[in-house]
Formats: C-alpha cells, structure tokens, sequence
C-alpha cells in the first residue's frame, strides 16, 4: 500500500509498474472502504433477519419472535442498543416465498417495517396509518403487477425481505406466555393468497444471539448473498457498480484471490475503525442537542440523514453503527407519540465514560416522557447491553426509581452500587467503555421546547 506519496514514479507521463500495482491497491482499498460504509444498514439488516430463522427458529413467512419478558429477558442478548424495557415482536418477512403479504397490526403498538437496506417503509401502530387503532396493511413485493384488494393500507417495498416489528407495552401484552398468547392472537402475518395460517410464535428471551453485522471479511460474503437472492432494482447502479468492482456480481461465484483478501481484511478494519471516530467522536456541529452539554442525536439530518438535498454519509454511518430501525416515529416532533433518543459517550469534562470510574447522572424533575423513560448502558465495543451480570443494564420509571426532595432522579453507574441506590444503579465493569442512551417514549412538549434537559454525566470518584 502507499505510505508516501513520493513513492509513486512516473516516466514521460506514464506511470511505472511498480506504481501501477500501488495504485490499485489504494483504490481497491478504497472502494473497500466505501463499500463497508456506504453499505453497511444492508449488512446490519440481513444480519438481523438472518437471525430469524438461524438463530431463533422462526420461519420468514409469518414466523414470529417475542422477547416477552422486559430486562432480564434481553440481558444476554447482543444486538445494537437494543431498549431493555419493551415487549418487541419481530419477524423477518420474505415476500418471494410468500408473495403479498397481509399484516394485522394490534392497537396501541409502535411498529415499522424496513426494507432489507434498513430503510423505512412504514410506521405502524401509534405512529402509523392506522394511528393506534390497529387495522391491516397489505404488502408488496418488488416488480408486482397484480389485483390489489380493497380494505387494506397498501405498502411496496423495494426488497423481497423485509423487518416487520413492533413494540408493545407491558401494561398491554403483558409478560411471559401472557405476551405471547397476545401477538399470536393480535399480530399476524401471512400471505394474501393462503387466508390466515398460525405459523407460531417463540419467546426471545434469555436466549443468546447476536444481530450485529460482520465487523470482518466475512461481511461481504452477507452483501453477495443478498445480491444474489434480491431483485437488481433494489440497488442503485452506484452500489452495484460499487460491488462489482470488489467482486460481487448477480450470477457471479464471488471468490477474491489471496490479493483481494488481504485487501478486503485491511479495508475492513480501516472502515470499522473510521466507523467508530464517526460514531464516538462527530464532527458534524449538529449531533449536540444542547449547545452547553454532551448529549447527542443518533439522528443527524433526520432519518433519511439529509441535509439541504444533500445525503450526509457520515451521519448515516453514525446511526448504523449504533442502532437499529429506521422510521420518523424515532426522531420527528410527535408530542405524546413515538419516541425521542439521547446518547452520551462523555463525562462533563468530555472525557470518555470509563467502566471502572462512578458516576452520576441528574434527571431533573418533570421527565417528560407520556408512556415510560429509560436510561440504558451498552458496551462501547459491541454497542449492545453490557453484559454486566446483573439483571439488566438500565434504570426507568417501570423500576420506580428514588426521587430526590425537588422530584429530580440521580442516575448512579459503576462497579459498585452507592449504599442505599441500588434501584437508580447500573453496575458497569473496569476496562470497559460504555455509552449511555436516554429513551423517552410519548415525548412531551418540555423536550422539544428544551424546557427540560438532562444533566451532563458527572464524575464521582
């Protein structure tokens, strides 16, 4: 590879051979690079529902997961900040072995379907079509030219596979094989040629997986089978002339050479290392949400991540390498609907959370959440929940937290629990970076206003 610049020669104009083969291996590196990058919500989302039928057992047409059982169910769990507290429902849906497919959505839920890119195509539930009153959604594959029923919010989507998942509230689905006797009876996929059919459902927790996508060679090989199985008009001619110029080609054997290994394994390792300055270290001016504190959005420019007719690159990265689904539910002003995120990977100082350090963190009084608020802490390195032996790693209002005299909560984190705090502690571990994700579902109106802000993470030892 090139370290110098003035490596490279050139005789009369023309570059010697030796430079020939130095600059396409940068650039074979380079494209390397962007391909991680820029293709990187397809990855995470194959990997996701990939997961479905590997790793939990369920079919993809109309088979369903459910984690059924609040923190504890999901501590075991590795899968990009995933939230502790919701009863989820999910199932990977592929419309080339089902054709159209009907969803009976139940009321009262928040739910959204994603492309096999992780791109939104609908909210359902609370912040959907059917606005919380529940109702049946139809659909369809790529390419598809037949009858459409009437009855049904009609959908298309650009992918055969698609993520259908929604969020349920305790107080609704209830826990354990009460949950799961609510999303068989209330939450249902199926083809629209066969009639309803009961494929099943299998609880989530306490299971070990992992849906993080490939941090390593083997990453490409997730991006050749989805161009494999997936129609040519789900990609743009840039990704797949993006592809095909490191390998990967529809009908094509993708079998690098010992050169292109070595080069896919340096660019994956140079892309995941930019992925992580992108994500911990932004440089874009608008990830603060308050200008005089560390909190940040994962949602720059929205969640198309635009600005000014612009797609901004770095944003998009910054949000696929930490979480997952994509829908305006989780970023837009929807007072009393939806949810709204805060993420903080630094100390008042702007120093990096430390998993051996205490801290404490002050909600001040009057959290402006309808629905329920959590503050949830995951592994810099895997940005999923740490895995910290306890229960689970979050604190929320379903724990009914101590409250201070002024109705402010303190937030407590580190190896050990402060005497008499255990219910507002997280235990975090030495040597281990953290992050720390606020959730507020049913926003008020004081956090869009900025009338109510948390305060920044404060050292305590």
């Amino acid at each position: 590879m090139i370290t110098d610049l003035d490596e490279l020669k050139y005789e009369g104009g023309y570059p010697t051979e030796e430079t020939i083969h130095k600059l396409y291996d940068q650039l074979d590196l380079q494209r390397v690079v962007q391909a991680y990058l820029d293709l990187m919500p397809a990855m995470s989302m194959q990997t996701v529902l990939d997961a479905h039928p590997r790793d939990f057992g369920v079919s993809e047409t109309g088979g369903m997961g459910v984690y059924v059982q609040p923190g504890v169910g999901k501590a075991e769990s590795i899968g990009l900040t995933y939230n502790t507290e919701s009863i989820y429902a999910s199932m990977s849906l592929d419309l080339k072995q089902t054709g159209p497919a009907v969803i009976v959505v139940p009321p009262m839920v928040l739910g959204v379907i994603n492309d096999g890119f992780m791109r939104f195509v609908t909210d359902l539930g609370n912040a959907g079509l059917d606005k919380g009153q529940g109702g049946r959604y139809l659909l369809l594959p790529p390419g598809y030219e037949g009858d459409v029923p009437d009855g049904y919010f009609v959908l298309k989507t650009s992918t055969y596979r698609n993520w259908v998942m929604v969020r349920g509230f305790e107080q609704i689905t209830g826990t354990g094989e009460d949950a799961l006797t609510y999303y068989r009876e209330h939450f249902k996929v199926y083809p629209l040629a066969d009639g309803i059919h009961e494929p099943g459902a299998v609880s989530l927790s306490f299971l070990e997986s992992d849906t993080t996508h490939p941090r390593d060679i083997s990453c490409f090989d997730l991006l050749n089978n989805m161009v494999q199985y997936e129609p040519l008009s789900a990609f743009t001619p840039e990704e797949l002339g993006l592809l095909k110029a490191i390998g990967i080609e529809k009908g094509v054997e993708f079998k690098p050479d010992e050169r292109m290994k070595k080069i896919l394994e340096d660019g994956v390792k140079l892309a995941d290392g930019m992925a992580k300055a992108i994500a911990f270290a932004n440089r874009d001016p608008q990830a603060r949400i308050y200008p005089d504190r560390h909190w940040e959005t994962v949602f720059i420019g929205g969640y198309k991540f635009e600005r000014d007719g612009a797609l901004l690159l770095d944003a998009r990265t910054l949000f696929h390498y930490t979480a997952i689904v994509i829908t305006p539910a989780m970023e837009a002003k929807m007072v009393g609907v939806g949810s709204q995120y805060l993420s903080t990977y630094k100390d008042v100082n702007g120093a990096y959370l430390d998993g051996g350090q205490d801290y404490k963190l002050t909600l001040p009084a009057g959290i402006p959440a309808k629905d329920f608020w959590s503050v949830t802490v995951y592994d810099a390195e895997t940005r999923s929940l740490l895995q910290n032996g306890e229960p689970k790693a979050s604190v929320s209002s379903f724990d009914q937290p101590d409250a201070n005299p002024d109705g402010s909560v303190d937030v407590y984190f580190g190896p050990e629990a402060p005497q008499d705090k255990e219910k507002n502690w997280v235990k975090t571990l030495a040597g281990q970076g953290w992050f720390t994700y606020i959730r507020l579902y049913g926003p008020l109106e004081a956090f869009f206003e900025q009338t109510w802000k948390p305060d920044d993470i404060v050292k305590i030892s």
